[in-house]
């Protein structure tokens, strides 16, 4: 009687995170930039948290992209300070607010057209006070400027 041989694969699958925020003037860039510099020294440490980048394009536009183990960790970020409170400032912040949560097998940083893609199809607008016309048609314009991209890695404690 022949081995019968029985293989179970299991694919993981990593936690991605996108957004895209405008902000509506340069009256906001200091508070902006201060909140997200603390989000950033917050993400370094979160556990789950394996790498990110945020891109700075044309129209004090900032686009991030992180890549987690699970989405609970992202959770855990997001709902936390100072992350939470930066997010409750938006609304009042920004003319256009859109994010994107996806998973995949490949635990690497997609490219920024790949985000624009997706965003423009799949991502969702977040309440804002003074929504512009492409906050409420989904419509944003590509990516122009790529050169004021930061990329971040977790920092155990």
């Amino acid at each position: 009687m022949p081995d019968i041989i029985i293989r179970f694969t299991t694919t993981y699958m990593y936690f991605v995170s996108a957004t895209r925020l405008k902000l509506i003037s340069y009256k906001y860039l200091i508070g902006f930039m201060s909140a997200n510099e603390a989000s950033v020294k917050q993400l370094r440490i979160t556990a789950g948290f394996r790498t990110g980048k945020e891109l700075i394009d044309k129209g004090f536009t900032f686009w991030t992209i992180t890549l987690w183990e699970k989405d609970a960790d992202m959770k855990s970020f997001r709902n936390s300070e100072p992350h939470r409170k930066a997010m409750q400032r938006l609304p009042e912040w920004c003319n256009e607010a859109t994010y994107l949560h996806w998973l995949q097998e490949e635990p690497v940083l997609p490219s920024w057209d790949i985000v624009y893609e997706r965003m423009l199809k799949e991502g969702t607008v977040s309440k804002v006070r003074h929504p512009s016309e492409y906050h409420l048609t989904k419509s944003f314009p590509p990516i122009k400027w790529t050169k004021m991209e930061r990329k971040f890695k977790y920092k155990a404690n």
